[in-house]
């Protein structure tokens, strides 16, 4: 499992809530199950943004989502992406995190903390 340009933003002023960017891609011959994901003194959760059928924008929170042998998923704003609460004034350069994968050890990774503006 590769992941690159893991990033997250400072929240803005008198929020704790962000969201975080990355991109992962499924170097094996096998699917792995993403259950969830846990991040060092923040809740994090993956949520999708979707656009209904007449047109309004909804996002809901993924429970599980299957990475399939060699895929690519890009984690984008208006696409899936990591919430975030609890981040009201970072002092790390970088949060700790891990997808959690279901029969699997945790694929560990560190988001980038990067100021707005």
């Amino acid at each position: 499992m590769i992941i690159k340009d893991a990033h997250l933003y400072v929240p803005l002023k008198g929020s704790m809530m962000t969201s975080g960017y990355l991109s992962m891609e499924n170097t094996a011959n096998k699917s792995f199950e993403i259950t969830g994901i846990s991040c060092s003194s923040s809740r994090a959760e993956i949520h999708e943004t979707k656009v209904n059928a007449t047109g309004i924008m909804t996002m809901e929170k993924k429970d599980t989502f299957v990475l399939n042998p060699f895929e690519k998923i890009i984690f984008v704003p208006g696409g899936k992406h990591i919430m975030l609460w609890g981040l009201s004034n970072p002092t790390e350069n970088y949060l700790d995190c891990s997808f959690n994968v279901y029969d699997e050890d945790p694929i560990n990774f560190k988001f980038t903390v990067q100021k707005r503006g």
